[in-house]
């Protein structure tokens, strides 16, 4: 017997598991179909967000905190960059580029082990001036410490630095 098409588009003398069997198979390659196209989409260049260049500066100034790069690391900065330190017993420490620097040197040459780590960071950026917020963990010689930071940083011809950093230890 010969299949026909009734007006409302089921097949006459064709079992119900055969057609819920082919409407599967239009799903399943509708679906394959949107899987292709999405890894295409993925995979072509995705354009860059205006807060990339901070976030490269935000990684660099993780990446490059180390001992053997501090030449580098150093360049991230403005020459006039202030450090800020709101202490736990409620003073306030502010240090000139040239003393933060010589601070993380000594601090270097005194550990084993030195770096930080940042969490939930968070960026905000208003024409050529960003803010980046985040949650810190400075590692020294085993001990983990942990804060909260914020960098200003101000773009100029030359790219993105960091101007000033404000950070605080946890309780």
């Amino acid at each position: 017997m010969r299949n026909s098409r009734r007006t409302d588009g089921q097949t006459v003398g064709q079992p119900v598991g055969q057609r819920a069997r082919r409407s599967v198979g239009r799903i399943s390659s509708i679906a394959l179909a949107a899987v292709v196209l999405a890894f295409r989409l993925q995979a072509q260049q995705i354009p860059q967000s205006p807060d990339s260049a901070v976030a490269l500066l935000v990684r660099d100034y993780t990446g490059l905190y180390r001992a053997d790069l501090i030449l580098r690391w150093q360049q991230l900065f403005r020459p006039t960059f202030t450090s800020t330190a709101a202490n736990l017993d409620g003073t306030v420490t502010v240090r000139p580029f040239d003393e933060f620097l010589e601070a993380q040197r000594l601090g270097f040459s005194r550990a084993r082990e030195m770096r930080e780590e940042l969490e939930n960071v968070r960026i905000e950026r208003q024409g050529r001036m960003a803010s980046v917020w985040a949650d810190f963990i400075f590692h020294y010689d085993g001990t983990a410490s942990r804060g909260k930071l914020v960098l200003v940083c101000v773009a100029d011809k030359m790219g993105w630095k960091i101007q000033s950093l404000a950070f605080a230890y946890d309780q």
